[in-house]
């Protein structure tokens, strides 16, 4: 019964993510104020505007992810990822904790986008 529960929680938080990233990119091709939420919400946004001057890159998902796990808290998924000025901002602090936040936002941003046939994302 538990393990149902907690297939059917996970399907559901699934489903939510997806919607609320539907809903953030209807309301940037609108024109639309995004919606941020918790005290995560004005760095999400900040990121968002920094990546809007940079192209996007396609690599491997579980790559990243990995990445992200081990080596997140000084950059090393950004590194892979092309990002080398932002890996270094990751890596000249990551004594402070900052970029262990910024990684967790980076990992709900990465984490719900689906895969191509080669399991390659495009950020």
């Amino acid at each position: 019964m538990n393990k149902e529960r907690k297939e059917t929680d996970e399907n559901l938080l699934k489903n939510l993510t997806e919607l609320d990233f539907q809903d953030q990119t209807v309301r940037k091709e609108t024109g639309m104020e995004e919606k941020t939420y918790g005290f995560l919400g004005p760095v999400w946004r900040f990121l968002r505007y920094i990546d809007s001057f940079r192209g996007k890159n396609r690599f491997k998902k579980k790559t990243y992810l990995w990445l992200m796990l081990f080596l997140g808290w000084a950059g090393g998924h950004r590194y892979y990822q092309g990002r080398w000025k932002l890996g270094l901002l990751y890596t000249a602090f990551c004594w402070t904790g900052i970029p262990l936040a910024l990684c967790i936002t980076d990992f709900m941003e990465a984490f719900p986008v689906k895969e191509d046939s080669e399991g390659c994302i495009v950020l």
